[in-house]
């Protein structure tokens, strides 16, 4: 009897184990150590001439936009928004000033759909007065779970050539009572996949935030 429980308890303990250790919360993987998550002293007031010519100009203005990184202004009366977007990744920072150039907060969304890491909130000094992380709770990170499904639906990716993905989870945040769970979708892919996904939904997978274990594989006809 006593070796069934040794043995049963090893075997319990694998299946919970049995996420590789490369999807726990690897900060390359997750591209955390990426520049483009780097909040610098500078970028915490907007750039004299740049402030100077959205002020003049009262249009949007694109600093830079080459194959692997765009850097974009966008004004309004009482907002300037600095959004910068990692190509390669699909990675966007947005940095928010008042109408005289000061930061008021940053945050971070992959793909312009999920907002990832950690959103900063700064006072009129420049000082950080709140964070607000949005994987609290998690083991597995947004590109992490995109990787899980990568490994596991690679037959789908390649029959219908996905090349971006979707991604949204359990906000433990606002909702501390629910499950961390990730929710990734095949987002772009051919047209065999644009007919698939008219006929029968677009291809999404749940994923334990904590495990990394798949969860549910399922269709959904609503969209994103």
């Amino acid at each position: 009897m006593r070796y069934f429980l040794i043995f049963f308890t090893l075997v319990l303990f694998a299946n919970c184990s049995s996420v590789p250790k490369e999807y726990l919360i690897n900060d390359d993987t997750c591209h955390y150590n990426n520049p483009i998550f780097k909040i610098s002293k500078e970028e915490l007031i907007i750039d004299e001439k740049i402030l100077n010519l959205l002020q003049k100009e009262k249009r949007s203005i694109v600093i830079v936009d080459d194959d692997d990184y765009k850097n974009e202004y966008w004004y309004s009366k009482d907002e300037i928004t600095n959004k910068q977007t990692n190509k390669q990744t699909n990675i966007n920072k947005y940095l928010y000033y008042n109408n005289k150039g000061k930061i008021n907060f940053s945050a971070f969304t992959y793909n312009n759909i999920y907002t990832l890491g950690k959103e900063t909130n700064y006072d009129k000094q420049g000082n950080i007065t709140k964070v607000i992380d949005y994987e609290k709770g998690y083991n597995i990170c947004w590109a992490e779970a995109i990787a899980i499904v990568k490994k596991i639906a690679k037959k789908e990716i390649e029959k219908y050539e996905i090349t971006e993905f979707y991604a949204v989870h359990n906000n433990l945040n606002e909702f501390p009572e629910v499950k961390p769970i990730w929710y990734i979708g095949l987002l772009k892919g051919n047209e065999n996949y644009k007919n698939e996904v008219n006929k029968k939904g677009t291809l999404r997978f749940r994923i334990d935030g904590i495990t990394g274990k798949v969860l549910k594989k399922y269709r959904i006809q609503s969209g994103f």
